[in-house]
């Protein structure tokens, strides 16, 4: 983070639409090849896919840009025998179906790019988009139980870290030939309802 003076005031930022990506011309993330794409390709990337794309603006300043789109999670049986072991969160339609885990893919949204203005890296901003993130795909997708994301990772920058601290899980080992992990979140985890107290408790 570049400016020490800055500190985030999570309840004034404004999630806006977009259709044109001319509004980010002077936003920079930092990262080279993320900011080249924002700049070159993302108006095109917008127009031949269905994905949606949104500002987040505090006044008039914009310190982030994300895009979101449906998807399919496809969980492996690994993947499967993580969540029967309680390795990893057992999603809420296993509760409603116990034979989900029968199985194989599964409708998700995906965040297919999210950047932080190189500004305000570093001052949880990333944490709440994803939060909203959440709480959109709840409100919007209310059958969903999956988010994902293909995080990037190169040897000059890795997102992994970021989505492992908001409890994304890799769908995939690491594969030395791809520059992005495949990873996913639980919506409902079932260990986070059960934790939830009952109308009889409150």
């Amino acid at each position: 983070m570049q400016s020490g003076n800055k500190e985030p005031k999570h309840l004034d930022l404004i999630f806006e639409r977009i259709d044109d990506a001319s509004v980010l011309s002077n936003f920079y993330c930092g990262i080279p090849e993320m900011d080249t794409f924002i700049h070159e390709k993302f108006q095109d990337y917008l127009l031949r896919t269905e994905c949606d794309a949104f500002i987040v603006r505090l006044g008039e300043e914009i310190v982030a840009m994300l895009s979101l789109g449906e998807d399919t999670l496809v969980l492996d049986e690994d993947d499967k025998d993580d969540m029967k072991s309680g390795f990893i969160p057992k999603p809420n339609i296993a509760k409603e179906d116990q034979e989900y885990l029968s199985e194989d893919e599964f409708p998700a949204v995906e965040i297919t790019y999210l950047a932080v203005n190189k500004d305000w890296r570093g001052q949880g901003i990333g944490e709440y988009i994803i939060r909203q993130i959440e709480l959109k795909v709840q409100h919007d997708y209310p059958g969903y139980e999956f988010i994902t994301v293909d995080a990037y990772k190169t040897t000059g920058y890795s997102a992994v870290g970021f989505y492992s601290h908001c409890d994304f899980t890799p769908a995939e080992p690491p594969l030395g030939y791809k520059d992005t992990l495949r990873m996913y979140k639980v919506l409902h985890p079932i260990s986070t309802l059960e934790d939830q107290p009952s109308q009889t408790d409150r």
